[in-house]
């Protein structure tokens, strides 16, 4: 027999409690609805699309026998972030950093005997359409030995859209697509179990909602939606949109739109009604526009941003304040310089406000009330292509 965690007997008890008593309370606010794995026969690895901050309740709902998680690390800097380290013990993933001490934590956890729950796609989408996973997903898969038991949520992204502010009330459900037995999985290639994944966990919310029309209310359905949609259709003006309650437009052309509970949108001149169609159209407006420039030109200024440095025992260090110049090649911040080709990794929190990188084995984050830290992500991505 495997050894078990030294703490697993407490462990279990504190998840089955949440199971009985904690999480129904805090999923309430949810009209909830999922299959239920009641037995694990072998240690697995769970995994699940990533829609809301909740997701993890909606797991320990679901998986009726105990399982370890992986989180963001940034979980553990927060207010509970001892407790949850004591109660649960999740294993910690540094966004923006390399995961190498998470898969091998994965790793351990699974010879002692215990399953894992990870959402792959690391951070949520922006546009509703489920982050596809790379070929390291599925090797990871069959370098653990073990098995594999993949969910699907619907109706989170209309609950608690990426960059909105506010919860908006709505079913969601979630199912459990397949289980896959360790001896299945080491007949599969790599890339075959990666083609499972990706397929199992697929969620494109508008082509749902289209089917469904499942209404999500809310007095503030289109605040925040500036975090994501930074330009323009109608006058390819950039960062121009505020918003308030159910309604936003644009500073530069005066055209105002809708957001209505279904989660679509309503003007006179804008071409889409929808934030995925209108976030795949950035994509592609915002690299054409970024290749005609050239690498040492200036694009942008966010101001009124704060640096600091994340540190191994989850601390930060406030750096200093001010203004970041943002050229195509780089970004620069108080006198600090970080080129995007000597960037390890980079991922964003919450609604997009929040930028985490690695830069020369150092942990940063860089954040501000009004930074649209998705252009630098972007960036960032059209860097790696060309390498």
């Amino acid at each position: 027999m495997p050894q078990k965690h030294k703490n697993f007997y407490f462990h279990k008890f504190i998840l089955s409690f949440s199971r009985k008593f904690i999480v129904p309370k805090l999923l309430k606010k949810y009209t909830f609805t999922t299959d239920f794995v009641n037995k694990l026969d072998e240690p697995c690895l769970i995994m699940a699309n990533h829609t809301t901050e909740s997701d993890m309740l909606m797991m320990i709902a679901a998986i009726k026998q105990h399982f370890y998680f992986v989180c963001g690390e940034h979980l553990f800097r927060s207010k509970y972030g001892k407790q949850i380290r004591f109660l649960y013990d999740p294993i910690p993933e540094f966004k923006g950093a390399k995961a190498t001490k998470t898969v091998h934590e994965i790793f351990n956890r699974i010879k002692q005997g215990h399953s894992i729950m990870i959402f792959p796609e690391g951070s949520r989408s922006f546009n509703g359409e489920t982050i596809k996973q790379k070929i390291s997903c599925g090797k990871m898969v069959k370098i653990a030995k073990c098995g594999l038991i993949t969910y699907h949520i619907e109706g989170g992204y209309f609950v608690a859209p990426r960059w909105g502010y506010k919860f908006r009330k709505g079913h969601m459900e979630g199912h459990v697509v397949h289980k896959y037995t360790s001896e299945e999985l080491q007949k599969m290639s790599v890339q075959e179990i990666t083609d499972h994944i990706n397929q199992d966990i697929y969620e494109n919310a508008y082509e749902t909602q289209r089917k469904k029309m499942i209404p999500y209310t809310s007095d503030y359905k289109a605040e925040g939606i500036e975090n994501y949609l930074i330009i323009c259709p109608n006058c390819h003006s950039y960062d121009s949109f505020e918003s308030s309650g159910n309604e936003f437009y644009c500073k530069c052309c005066k055209e105002k739109a809708t957001y209505d509970d279904y989660g679509f949108i309503h003007s006179e001149k804008f071409k889409f009604d929808n934030v995925y169609d209108w976030g795949k159209w950035i994509e592609t407006e915002f690299d054409s526009d970024m290749n005609k420039k050239t690498d040492d030109e200036f694009l942008f200024t966010e101001k009124n941003l704060k640096i600091y440095q994340i540190t191994q025992d989850h601390k930060t260090i406030d750096l200093d304040a001010g203004e970041m110049k943002i050229f195509k090649d780089r970004m620069e911040i108080c006198g600090r310089i970080f080129k995007f080709s000597d960037i390890v990794a980079m991922n964003m929190l919450y609604f997009g406000k929040t930028l985490l990188f690695t830069h020369e084995n150092i942990n940063y984050g860089i954040t501000g009330e009004a930074f649209h830290a998705w252009k630098c992500d972007r960036l960032y991505q059209l860097e790696n292509k060309k390498c």
